[in-house]
């Protein structure tokens, strides 16, 4: 299927992937359970358990903490590399830079402090259209527990998708425009979403009596183009090929 993932992914913008194991899930929930039961006092058996031991208020300052933790000696990203690192490199090539710190999302139960409204990242940041985002769900995923996305095969072309934006923004919580077009992603471990950082995505309140917890990172070909996420500052290299390596020092040697 590794030779099939960018073409899929560039036909409908949003792909997911099933990993044969699931020890990347097992490692990063090993240490969310840790750090919560040593900073937080909390003791879970389940992360879809977390809505019953704190409020709404709570929330951000325990996301941060266990972010930290997540980031502490490039724990996440590197283990999220080693671990997909095949279908990194079948779609976007041998060299691959990656996010240095990545994003935790948790979203309680009716809680809209967390609430993320339509949007494109090429549009409502400084991100690059080279760009794909890694979404991995921590827990089981679906409907308002999920996040939703318009394929980009509702249009006729790429260029009636990214011109939905003027639409868009006059309704910024899933416009009834197009809301029946929206599909909510259903997901659970050991599953994974690539998906394109021009897609229109976002989530609304969970409905559910679960919590959400996700983790996002970016990931692009050390070589095409940045915006305002420069590598180095925002991104590092995650790896280089082998002929990159050799034309790197003959790149040194001839300008010595």
């Amino acid at each position: 299927m590794n030779k099939n993932l960018s073409k899929i992914l560039s036909s409908k913008g949003l792909i997911t992937y099933q990993l044969s194991n699931s020890k990347l899930f097992e490692l990063i929930k090993i240490k969310i359970f840790e750090s919560l039961e040593k900073t937080h006092k909390i003791s879970l058996d389940n992360l879809d358990e977390l809505h019953k031991f704190i409020n709404p208020n709570e929330l951000n300052n325990l996301r941060l903490n266990l972010a930290a933790t997540l980031n502490e000696d490039s724990f996440a990203s590197d283990l999220i590399f080693s671990n997909l690192k095949n279908p990194l490199q079948s779609i976007l090539g041998p060299d691959i830079a990656i996010q240095k710190n990545v994003g935790l999302s948790i979203q309680l139960p009716d809680d809209s402090s967390s609430l993320l409204h339509v949007h494109s990242d090429v549009y409502d940041s400084d991100c690059s259209p080279y760009e794909i985002v890694i979404w991995i769900p921590l827990v089981n995923c679906f409907k308002t527990k999920s996040m939703f996305f318009l394929p980009f095969t509702e249009t006729k072309s790429i260029g009636d998708y990214l011109k939905l934006h003027k639409r868009l923004r006059e309704n910024l919580s899933k416009p009834e425009l197009i809301s029946n077009k929206f599909e909510f992603i259903k997901l659970s471990p050991p599953s994974i979403v690539f998906f394109s950082h021009s897609i229109w995505h976002g989530n609304t309140v969970n409905k559910t009596d679960e919590t959400r917890f996700s983790l996002n990172v970016r990931v692009k070909n050390v070589f095409t183009p940045y915006r305002g996420k420069k590598l180095g500052d925002f991104f590092k290299i995650a790896e280089i090929s082998d002929f990159t390596k050799l034309a790197s020092e003959i790149e040194i040697i001839i300008n010595e």
